[in-house]
């Protein structure tokens, strides 16, 4: 009974020491592991978030590119639409000043354009004038005698045009020129102002 004793004292010594032991490698385990479990919960994170950033730029790169090619087309029917009605106007505004040159008023106009034309010169000067209006050239020689007159057939809506016998110096008070000119006006207060911005 004695050596059970002892024999049972042994392996309750040998029981303890391994029990011990057991629970020193379980808690370097579960230490081991938690370390493991944290570098691996790092490097997901650090994986994550680098795709999250690669992703969120590629996602950024492409709603931008399509928001600009958006903004592109959108602007481009803009001026298509502001071009298509700055015609219209610029037609309607021709077709008046062409009525114009059929008035009573145009020959009046006329006198004052050569008046103007002539305060420009020294000396001897051309009146241009379109073929059609040729039918004004007695009324411009009788108030401008020193002028000649000629036909310009270049000049499409009506008016004139002086040009210095001397000198190289042309005028060109056309109402053809006078319209173009009032493109650009057009353009900056029409209230068809379009912006760059997006």
């Amino acid at each position: 009974m004695i050596q059970q004793s002892k024999i049972n004292g042994f392996i309750k010594s040998i029981t303890d020491v391994a029990d011990e032991k057991k629970a020193k490698l379980d808690a370097e385990t579960r230490d081991i592991l938690a370390g493991e479990r944290r570098q691996l919960e790092l490097a997901a994170k650090k994986s994550a978030d680098e795709y999250y950033r690669v992703r969120s730029a590629r996602v950024k790169l492409e709603a931008g590119r399509r928001i600009s090619d958006t903004s592109a087309e959108y602007r481009k029917q803009v001026f298509a639409r502001r071009g298509e009605i700055e015609r219209q106007v610029l037609s309607g505004v021709a077709e008046r000043l062409k009525k114009f040159t059929e008035s009573g008023d145009y020959e009046a106009f006329l006198l004052g354009s050569a008046k103007r034309i002539a305060a420009e010169f020294d000396g001897s000067f051309t009146l241009l004038m379109r073929p059609e209006d040729m039918k004004y050239q007695a009324a411009l020689l009788a108030e401008f005698p020193s002028a000649e007159v000629k036909e310009d057939a270049s000049i499409a809506i009506g008016g004139l045009k002086g040009r210095s016998d001397g000198q190289s110096l042309l005028v060109d008070d056309t109402l053809d020129s006078r319209l173009k000119q009032q493109t650009k006006w057009f353009e900056e207060n029409s209230g068809l102002y379009i912006s760059m911005g997006l």
